[in-house]
């Protein structure tokens, strides 16, 4: 598919995932220094006119998300409806950038649109709280039998897609992939946070895998326990919360050991929500 957006629209979408990658990084370990990847943002930024490098740099303080991509007719950022016009105007790949009307993000047509299905709800469930809101005992995985990276994010992007949670795996997995390009999600603790930023559809949708030996993923040690996050593009400032209250919530080798000490799926779930609990609200 030929990809629809101009080189200005790549070059921020770039320059974006750089900022998003930094504050992900700061969310879950605040006293962590990032040198390189400033120096990284600084030349992309610097590459920019002036007028456009403010701009788009208060709409990153004020959305963290300051580029949306248009899903249907609606601008993913905060589903306000577009005209038929201006969608027509950004999928024919006009030299000038478009925004909402309404949050005032840059809008942009991806080359794979990333996309998930709605929460299946009954009626008469019960109201959820924390971090069931987010997850379900169908997406733990208590035994990961990848022994890289890449086949870890495969079998828990796998099992998400035969649960019905999403739709494109091998788009989503490719997503992934290159979020971990960009700098590791590995952080302390043999803790990693692979994530997926812009999958529309359906809200943020977590994944919790095991390794029980641990694998080789980019930290300094190696990582057992995978916090992998599906996120659409208006949930993007709660994920950095939600990090956060992850982050915190296992900090210790003691509250990660329910976790890595699981032995069904059961187990998994139970250790999540107990260990989330004070945390994530």
């Amino acid at each position: 598919m030929v990809r629809k957006e101009h080189h200005i629209v790549k070059h921020l979408i770039q320059l974006q995932d750089l900022l998003a990658a930094r504050a992900q990084q700061q969310a879950a370990q605040p006293k962590k220094k990032l040198e390189q990847l400033d120096k990284n943002i600084k030349v992309l930024a610097d590459e920019l006119s002036p007028d456009l490098r403010s701009n788009f740099m208060r709409l990153v303080q004020k959305n963290v998300e300051a580029l949306a991509p248009v899903t249907g007719e609606n601008c993913s950022g905060c589903g306000f409806a577009l005209t038929k016009a201006l969608v027509n105007n950004i999928h024919g790949g006009s030299a000038e950038l478009s925004r909402c009307p309404n949050c005032t993000r840059i809008l942009y047509a991806p080359d794979v649109p990333l996309t998930r299905r709605s929460p299946r709800r009954r009626w008469g469930d019960p109201v959820k709280r924390g971090v069931e809101r987010f997850s379900a005992p169908e997406l733990m995985l208590h035994k990961l039998k990848g022994t890289t990276g890449e086949e870890v994010l495969w079998e828990i992007c796998e099992n998400m897609q035969s649960e019905g949670y999403v739709e494109d795996c091998d788009a989503l997995h490719e997503a992934a992939l290159h979020r971990e390009a960009i700098i590791s999600t590995a952080m302390g603790g043999g803790m990693a946070f692979p994530h997926v930023r812009g999958v529309e559809g359906g809200g943020l949708t977590l994944s919790i895998g095991v390794s029980k030996k641990g694998i080789d993923f980019g930290g300094s040690t190696k990582t057992k326990i995978f916090f992998y996050m599906v996120i659409p593009t208006a949930a993007s400032a709660f994920y950095l919360k939600l990090l956060a209250g992850l982050t915190q919530s296992f900090s210790t080798a003691a509250e990660r050991e329910p976790l890595l000490k699981a032995k069904s799926q059961e187990d998994l779930w139970n250790a999540l929500i107990k260990g989330t609990r004070k945390m994530v609200r």
